[in-house]
Order: C-alpha cells, then sequence, then structure tokens
C-alpha cells in the first residue's frame, strides 16, 4: 500500500551493522504501530540483535527466539518482513491464570450421576466407577450419610411394606373384599 511505503525508515542497528556481510539478506521490521523498518542481518547474526532489547519477533506466527540465529528462522529470505512485539510481563498463577481454566477434566457418571466422572482416568471420583464396589471410606461420614438406604427414589424398596403385610402373594387375583354389615 502507498501508505506503509511512506512509513518505510532506514533504521540499521548498530549490533546488525557489525555483522552484515556477502550473505547478509534486507529484512523489514514492522512494529505494533505499523510503522516499518529497513535492516541488514547476516544469517549468523542473533534474532535478539535484529531487533533490539525488550522486544521479541513473529515471523510466519511463530514466536522466535532471542537467541535464535536468522539462518535458523524456517522460511525466512531476502525482503521478509519480521513482526516486532513487545514481551509481556507475567504468566504467573494468579488473575491472569484464572481465564485459562475453561477445560473439563470430570464429566457425569451414569452410576452416581454427579460430575465426578474423570474423563482420561476412566474412574468415578465419587463412587469409584466402572468397580463393582461402591467408593466408601470409614473416614468420610458425611458422604455414606448422602448414599444411605432412603436417601433416593427406593424404587423396590418403597413396596415392601404393602407386600410384607399381604404376605408376598403373588400371581392369582386378590380376595373380594366384603363390607361390613351391621345386622
Amino acid at each position: 500500500s502507498s501508505q506503509a511505503g511512506s512509513r518505510v525508515s532506514a533504521l540499521v542497528p548498530s549490533a546488525v551493522a557489525r555483522h552484515t556481510r556477502r550473505s547478509a539478506m534486507r529484512l523489514f521490521l514492522r512494529s505494533l504501530d505499523g510503522t516499518l523498518a529497513l535492516v541488514e542481518a547476516d544469517a549468523e547474526c542473533a534474532v535478539g540483535e535484529v531487533l533490539g532489547a525488550g522486544a521479541g519477533g513473529v515471523f510466519g506466527g511463530v514466536a522466535l527466539e532471542a537467541e535464535q540465529r536468522m539462518g535458523e528462522v524456517a522460511g525466512l529470505q531476502e525482503g521478509s518482513t519480521l513482526h516486532v512485539v513487545p514481551r509481556l510481563p507475567g504468566g504467573g498463577d494468579g488473575t491472569e491464570a484464572m481465564g485459562k481454566k475453561n477445560k473439563h477434566t470430570h464429566g457425569l457418571c451414569v452410576r452416581c450421576g454427579k460430575r465426578s466422572y474423570h474423563m482420561q482416568k476412566k474412574r468415578c471420583a465419587s463412587c469409584g466407577y466402572p468397580a463393582k464396589k461402591m467408593r466408601s471410606y470409614e473416614w468420610s461420614k458425611k458422604a455414606k450419610r448422602r448414599r444411605a438406604v432412603g436417601k433416593g427414589r427406593m424404587k423396590h424398596l418403597k413396596l415392601m411394606p404393602r407386600r410384607f403385610k399381604n404376605g408376598f402373594r403373588e400371581g392369582g387375583t386378590p380376595k373380594p373384599r366384603t363390607k361390613n354389615t351391621k345386622q
């Protein structure tokens, strides 16, 4: 573009000027504000010397290391453009790292229904599925209470008192009910 052509300045850092030889190639450095700088760099020159202190470089979508030699950069040739970006501080375990927590390690367990099934280990952290025995420890009384008899649907057990009252009869038809008539 014509606007970019007007922003080209012929800046050759002194460190780069020392490394210019017959195998020197001309490269463009584009900063974040859009200005272009023309430099001559040797294949043996380090990327950090070309870009300057405190700056990082990106070429072809790949971040360049400061110690990396220009000849080692894949695809770099005469007339290529290096993007100069500032090195950002940080990268700790604090607030900046909280935004990166966006993947799920646990999914829903088919046996207990909790989001405790570890998808890589293929084991539920709550009930121990696929193990046949339910995961249960004496040191966790509250967890045992949560899973006790009567805390769920009791699909079978809730019918037991009625069946016991009727003598666990099966098949056949029940005896006809007779009304009490006063005489």
